[in-house]
């Protein structure tokens, strides 16, 4: 009995287990049961078979591929499923519902969604953005207010959808109302096939086809123009083909028709055609393309662009830019320009061509690269106004000087000495001068103590004996931008050596006084000089004699010039030395005055006293000569000038014999001011020096003017101010200094010095943001406190509460606005001022007085008001180059207009921001290039 017991149960689990073999596909490891809201309840299928041993998998027998044989239709991997809020098992149908933030994810394949159905039969996911009405008692417990859209995600391919339905088996899916981004495309297709790569071994990439297409850079849900297609196919971060197309702006249809669309959507850099930057139409240089050209990647390292400008009247000009970076080891770019602007000349109706070009290299080396080689710097080299002439900004208008400094370095370890070889250049272009240095060497010996002992436990007054060292080489040509490349700028090259020795030695004396006494040694290895020689030949000039009639009466003859002076150029070795020694005396003194109560706490006045005795022999007579001026004795006034005034170090003319006593007084004077919280130091005056010479061995006037100079700010450095006052213990006739002092005429000791002359200098600058800050006391920047930032305790919501509702209540809604308009705005105003003495009177000159305003009004959130640069020169009574541009944001698209009067410039642009699709734009305007062209 109990046998036959056995085999009846025996027989009904097995044909149990057939049963749900031949009607499910799928076995599971646990029952999914609906879960609570906000609990993600996550589950596993895993592939369904006969068992190897006809042994049931339980709990302590894990079920793996090595135990059983896989169906033809299982799956090849688990899936992994879930959802947040609820999830419902129809058994009758084998499917799994699943409701709020479900999850389907397959080997490569992930679904996110709202609503999820899984068909275990038929291996068929279906995924939706909405929950139908037939399930509304599941909707309703589902929160969609942190839902996201839909994703599906195989491998590198994601987009968006509405609803989808994809078989596991074929591995394709069908999608409506998908969005995928590709590059920086946003592709729309009402009706998308997605078929993943290794259906067949013949395709190896996941395709998409999409139809009624549309192809966009807009990353609004409802794009704000495209190109729509009939049909588009796409290679995920491959290619996309397109068939017949019509560009759409705002959905109304465009007469732009593509016969068929290519687009290649590969990631990171390749090689493509630039599309023009704008349209340019000028008078004087008719019809033109701006910025045109082609971009292509060299390799990981290094990427080049080349675009140019072309006009239908013959100007063009090419740019090329090169981009390189290596991390850890150095980055940099390489900019050279060419510009030939061809125009008319107005007077002769002649062609005329104005030639110019730059070059623009840096280079960056990392900190890391090397520990003591370092190489880099920029060089900036332009000719002719090359930014003038190619691009109208203020930057470009405004900066007339441009230098170069370009450099290696080797600080040469376990030795004191250190190499540098350096290229400089600079120049100006109203004057169009131009000094290049190249090569500049350097050797450095840092100061060494030759006499100083290392085993020597108590210091020496010999130990302080410290030696220095440099030689420079210098090979220097000056020339102007026009003529840099000609055989002027190599005769004009100037080639030297100098080297210097200093001794020094730092002695404390009478424990107050720093004494230093120096000895310095200077000489100098050229390979050119100059010699002037007068010649006394007389130029004529012929004049012709006419009547009233016209008729010629006869023939005159003067004198013009009565001689003139010839340079020559000498070559070889010539050399220059000079020496100098001295000694240095100086301490420091503090006064200070402290009180216990008030809003002043103490005064400080630090004074710096320096005291220095200079000795130097004459050496001017070796290297300063005479040449005369004219040939006629009575007028003839010998000129002095210097054998090496054109030396690669500037002017050497040696040194008058010079004893000298040089004398420095530096005071700075501090307070200490209490406020709320605490009690803070503020400096009232800086650097305030008086100082001056007594050159004994002079033959006439030995004492020095005495200069009295400072500098000080206010408003926490908003405003800085500079002053000079020079004073004279000397008469001055017909504004001539003599050898006669006021004292020995007046004999007033109230009337030793008298001034001379007195600068002033007042800068101010400062942002509106700034000035609301230091009026106010608090920083604007910083966002008001929220809840979520700080801890969840009663107390701080309390708190946060508090300080918010203090801050709402200072400023009104339109007061914030109008701060927030005008932060951005930046002022600056500069006033130089000088006051001369001219015996008789007084003179007061204004020598700068500016003021400029720059910066940015955002009016809305899209609406923006750029100023480049809008200031006035009163003392030329005119605006200095004025900029500005009105910018808006149309979120894919741009508007902006811009207005320089003083070039005569405006332009209008409206298109696509920067991207792929950035050749859709229209650009209007006059960029007056032509107005710099006539000028050499």
């Amino acid at each position: 009995m109990k046998l036959n017991f056995y085999i009846v149960i025996f027989i009904i689990i097995c044909i149990g287990l057939n049963a749900g073999a031949q009607k499910n596909n799928a076995l599971f490891k646990k029952d999914t049961v609906a879960s609570l809201k906000d609990t993600v309840i996550s589950s596993r299928i895993v592939p369904s078979g006969f068992l190897s041993n006809d042994s049931i998998p339980s709990d302590s027998f894990p079920v793996t591929t090595s135990n059983f044989e896989l169906s033809e239709e299982a799956l090849e991997d688990e899936v992994t499923y879930g959802s947040r809020d609820t999830s419902w098992n129809d058994i009758e149908n084998n499917k799994i519902h699943l409701f709020g933030k479900a999850y389907v994810e397959y080997t490569t394949i992930k679904v996110n969604a709202r609503y999820i159905i899984f068909d275990f039969v038929n291996n068929v996911l279906e995924a939706h953005e909405t929950i139908p009405d037939s399930f509304r008692v599941f909707a309703e417990r589902v929160d969609t207010s942190t839902e996201d859209k839909p994703t599906f995600i195989d491998g590198e391919s994601t987009f968006t959808y509405k609803k989808l339905r994809y078989n596991f088996k074929s591995k394709k899916a069908f999608v409506q109302q998908a969005v995928t981004k590709e590059s920086d495309f946003f592709l729309h297709g009402r009706e998308t096939k997605f078929v993943s790569a290794g259906t067949d071994s013949l395709q190896q990439e996941d395709i998409i086809y999409n139809k009624n297409a549309y192809i966009t850079t807009c990353s609004a849900d409802h794009p704000h123009f495209g190109i729509k297609a009939a049909k588009l196919k796409f290679i995920p971060n491959k290619v996309a083909v397109m068939s017949v197309a019509q560009l759409e702006i705002s959905d109304i249809p465009t007469p732009l028709f593509l016969p068929f669309g290519f687009f290649p959507l590969f990631k990171g850099k390749s090689s493509g055609l630039i599309l023009p930057k704008s349209y340019d139409y000028q008078e004087n240089l008719g019809l033109g393309f701006r910025e045109i050209g082609y971009y292509f990647p060299i390799n990981q390292y290094i990427d080049a662009k080349i675009t140019g400008d072309i006009y239908s009247r013959g100007s063009h000009s090419i740019r090329t830019n090169l981009r390189y970076k290596k991390k850890y080891g150095f980055s940099g770019n390489v900019d050279l320009g060419y510009t030939n602007n061809v125009f008319e000349d107005e007077n002769t109706a002649v062609k005329r061509s104005s030639k110019s070009f730059n070059i623009n290299i840096r280079h960056d080396q990392d900190s890391k690269a090397h520990p003591y080689r370092r190489l880099g710097g920029s060089i900036n080299i332009q000719s002719n106004r090359f930014d003038q002439r190619t691009f109208v900004n203020p930057a470009a208008a405004t900066v007339n000087t441009y230098n170069s400094n370009f450099s290696f370095s080797h600080s040469m370890p376990g030795t004191p000495f250190s190499f540098n070889a350096a290229f400089s250049h600079s120049q100006n272009t109203n004057t169009r001068k131009m000094t290049i240095t190249f090569p500049q060497m350097t050797l450095r010996m840092n100061t060494i103590n030759p006499f100083k002992s290392k085993t020597a436990t108590k210091e020496k007054w010999y130990d302080k004996i410290a030696v220095s060292y440099a030689a420079d080489f210098r090979n220097t040509t000056n020339t102007t931008d026009t003529t840099l490349f000609t055989k002027e700028s190599v005769n004009n090259l100037r080639s030297g050596m100098w080297q210097t020795s200093n001794v020094s030695a730092n002695l404390r004396v009478l424990k107050y006084f720093n004494v230093v006494p120096n000895a310095t040694y200077d000489e100098y290895w050229l390979l050119n000089k100059i010699e002037q020689q007068f010649n006394p030949t007389e130029i004529f000039v012929f004049d012709t004699l006419r009547n009233e009639s016209g008729e010629i009466l006869g023939i005159t003859k003067r004198i013009t010039q009565y001689g003139k002076i010839d340079t020559v150029q000498e070559r070889g070795l010539y050399g220059y030395r000079n020496f100098r020694t001295g000694i240095d005396i100086n301490t420091k003194v503090f006064s200070t005055l402290q009180f216990r109560k008030g809003f002043l706490r103490g005064l400080r006045h630090q004074v710096t006293p320096s005291l220095s005795f200079v000795y130097s022999p004459n050496t001017t007579d070796k290297y300063v000569r005479k040449v005369d001026t004219d040939s006629r004795p009575e007028i003839n006034r010998a000129r002095e000038y210097g054998i090496y005034q054109e030396s690669p170090f500037g002017q050497l003319r040696g040194s008058n014999a010079q004893m000298a006593i040089n004398y420095s007084l530096l005071n700075i004077f501090e307070a200490k001011i209490a406020t709320k919280d605490t009690i803070k130091k503020v400096k009232l005056l800086n650097n305030i020096s008086v100082s001056g010479f007594y050159n004994a061995v002079a033959d006439s006037l030995k004492w020095s003017d005495v200069r009295i100079s400072g500098n000080t700010n206010f408003f926490h450095g908003l405003t800085n101010v500079n002053l000079s006052l020079n004073l004279s213990p000397y008469v001055y006739v017909n504004n001539v200094k003599i050898n006669t002092s006021r004292y020995s005429i007046s004999k007033n000791v109230f009337d030793v010095l008298a001034y001379r002359d007195f600068n002033l200098g007042v800068n101010t600058g400062f942002s509106i943001q700034k000035l609301t800050e230091l009026f106010t006391g608090k920083n604007t920047t910083s966002s008001p406190v929220r809840p979520e930032q700080s801890n969840n305790t009663k107390d701080d919501a309390k708190t946060v509460e508090k300080e918010n509702k203090k801050s709402n209540t200072k400023e009104s809604p339109k007061e914030m606005i109008l701060a927030d308009w005008f932060k951005q705005i930046n002022f600056r105003h500069n006033i130089q001022l000088r006051i001369q003495n001219l015996g008789d009177r007084d003179t007061t000159i204004i020598t700068t007085h500016t003021v400029d305003v720059s910066g940015s009004i955002p009016l809305t959130k899209n609406w923006n008001i750029s100023v480049g640069s809008v200031g006035y020169d009163f003392k030329s009574k005119r605006l200095t180059y004025p900029y500005l541009t009105f910018t808006r944001d149309l979120h894919c698209w741009s508007m902006n207009f811009n207005w320089a009067p003083d070039a005569g410039s405006y332009g209008f642009f409206i298109g696509v921001k920067t991207g792929s699709l950035d050749f859709l734009k229209y650009n209007y305007g006059r960029q007056n290039l032509g107005g710099v062209l006539g000028g050499r």
